[in-house]
């Protein structure tokens, strides 16, 4: 799948809980060259689950886990403000 405007950042998230994800066997990311605005996510899943189905919920996942660190830091922000 391609993915354009994206950097490394969002992809290695996606990559992670893709292979978190135990309906994935393979997941990665490649940046073809540093000059072009796209990236190549790469996901082989098992039986019964399509890659699109495998990164959508992987990308909700991601979402729920950046929610949550998200809660975390501002709590430990508020409470060291005093």
């Amino acid at each position: 799948m391609n993915v354009g405007g994206e950097g490394h950042t969002l992809l290695n998230l996606l990559q992670s809980s893709l292979l978190a994800d135990k309906d994935v066997d393979m997941a990665g990311y490649a940046k073809p060259h540093p000059l072009m605005d796209r990236s190549v996510i790469n996901v082989q899943t098992r039986k019964g689950m399509s890659p699109r189905e495998a990164l959508l919920r992987s990308a909700e996942d991601a979402k729920i886990r950046v929610n949550e660190f998200l809660d975390k830091f501002k709590d430990g922000v508020a409470r060291h403000r005093g």
